[in-house]
């Protein structure tokens, strides 16, 4: 539980920022200007490429500035969850550990990866015919330059405020992204990004551009001597499904911690718009290696964007981390919210230390909590079961948001034609847990570590020796058939390492 709180703490220090000042001037006269300029001005992201890398974030799951978020950081990053006479959910709610918290941190790190993408399509654009005519070149920084101007500073104003923001917050936000040297002002030459332009033909996306920005905006970055870019987005030519992916790293006192981030975009006529957040994070030091899979769906409400208001979205958080001793603890959140709240169910499963909680909460559109129901069970001593309601849960506001199951119109279940232990999972030296990644068939996940479509693990529980396996799948029906499967592993330089065990076809089947 200690390396699980100092992993996240990390991670939020490097992936997430901080929100503006919330704002009280949202008039209908000013988005009737901001709609009209707009209107006026045409996109400066060429038609080729995709204008938007992901589903809108409603604004009450964006990072506050003060509260639940920001008091679960003052934490001591070794203290461990304790009791007092409060009773278990003022415990919890004190601690500032609640499904809202989780999904602020997802929507955080998503802001992170998307906060400067209009920025990024627009100086794509500037060299991207003469990348296109030149596919697998690399082509330098600078190669061609663009000037910033207003309705290109608009564009990425519409970009921060589909992360979360009012029209007033993403002002801010965009005031201080170009002090910070990271957004560029009107009227400023930027030269465009080294980029690759390559064509796939691996039947999952058509289009990939691989770039990088020196780390000042007006200076500009060779090629890559090592090929190895900042950035990547892969897109089908219909902009039907989108990719787009960062890497960060980091060294403090002796511990690494690396996170791969990706999301993927889907979005068809008539269908439901929605986007997945990958997170894949190995947190290294002394000897020993933990890691951490985050997965983050979000699904529009409305099959027609346009009738999707408030930004409603139905959401699924889930987390696994693993520590250096097998150790298991397990998140998932899921439920309903827009920019006026939301109500979400939370199970935290502590396979080492034996407990679980299960949370109900709903909040309003500063992400306060409203209501906080706690269900927590001690599994080797019931005497310790404890249960807690604070506030009143108003269904007026929050009924049409309470389900008991939350389903998504793209869901694929799937499973093994053979359970596991088969075909090499769980076997060998590899009994007591096993991992893997399920990925579209002739992927090599060596090659193409993102492009996973799905993943599992295989364990014995420690309680009763009993084998337990589960798969997450998000692919498409058409995929299950030919799909492969590969172990997934962290060797003792904290490096991934992909093992082919299972290969098309008949691997899986669609429940």
């Amino acid at each position: 539980m200690k390396r699980f709180f100092l992993f996240l703490l990390l991670s939020v220090l490097i992936l997430v920022g901080c929100k503006k000042e919330k704002d009280e001037s949202n008039s209908l006269s000013a988005l009737a200007v901001r709609f009209f300029i707009r209107t006026l001005l045409s996109s400066n992201i060429n038609s080729e490429l995709p204008s938007n890398l992901s589903v809108a974030v409603p604004r009450s799951i964006r990072k506050p500035s003060s509260g639940l978020g920001a008091s679960f950081q003052r934490r001591s990053q070794t203290s461990k969850m304790t009791f007092t006479n409060k009773g278990i959910a003022e415990d919890t709610l004190d601690y500032g550990f609640t499904g809202q918290y989780f999904l602020t941190e997802g929507t955080g790190i998503v802001a992170e990866i998307l906060r400067d993408s209009k920025k990024d399509l627009v100086l794509i654009s500037g060299s991207y015919s003469i990348a296109k005519a030149s596919p697998g070149v690399c082509i330098p920084g600078g190669t061609s330059s663009v000037r910033i101007t207003q309705s290109m500073e608009e564009e990425f104003l519409e970009g921060i405020e589909r992360l979360g923001l009012s029209s007033e917050e993403a002002r801010g936000e965009l005031v201080s992204l170009q002090n910070e040297g990271i957004l560029p002002f009107i009227g400023q030459s930027v030269p465009t990004p080294a980029m690759v332009y390559r064509t796939l033909s691996n039947n999952e996306y058509d289009v990939e551009i691989s770039y990088s920005f020196a780390d000042a905006i007006g200076t500009p970055q060779p090629c890559p001597s090592n090929n190895q870019f900042q950035k990547s987005i892969k897109f089908k030519s219909d902009k039907s499904k989108v990719f787009s992916s960062i890497t960060r790293s980091l060294r403090v006192f002796g511990i690494s911690l690396s996170v791969d981030a990706s999301i993927t975009y889907i979005t068809q006529v008539g269908k439901k718009d929605k986007a997945i957040l990958n997170i894949k994070q190995v947190t290294s030091g002394s000897g020993n290696t933990d890691k951490s899979t985050t997965r983050f769906t979000f699904e529009e409400c409305a099959n027609d964007t346009s009738a999707n208001s408030n930004n409603c979205v139905t959401l699924n958080y889930s987390n696994v981390y693993d520590d250096a001793a097998g150790n298991k603890i397990t998140t998932s959140v899921k439920g309903r919210t827009n920019d006026l709240g939301g109500y979400v169910l939370t199970e935290y499963i502590d396979n080492a230390d034996n407990f679980e909680y299960y949370i109900t909460e709903t909040y309003d559109p500063n992400g306060e909590i409203t209501y906080f129901a706690v269900d927590y069970y001690d599994i080797d001593n019931s005497a310790n079961d404890e249960y807690e309601e604070l506030g009143v849960l108003d269904t007026e506001l929050y009924g049409d948001f309470i389900e008991t199951t939350y389903t998504f119109e793209w869901d694929v279940y799937v499973d093994f034609t053979t359970p596991l232990p088969s075909g090499g999972i769980g076997g060998g030296g590899y009994a007591a847990y096993d991992a893997f990644v399920i990925m579209p068939n002739g992927v090599n996940p060596n090659s193409f570590p993102d492009e996973f479509i799905g993943w599992g693990e295989f364990y014995i529980n420690e309680s009763d020796s009993s084998e337990t396996y589960y798969v997450d799948f998000y692919g498409s029906a058409d995929q299950v058939s030919n799909a492969d499967v590969w172990r997934y592993e962290i060797d003792t330089n904290g490096n991934e390492v992909y093992t082919q065990l299972l290969i098309a076809p008949n691997v899986l089947y669609q429940l």
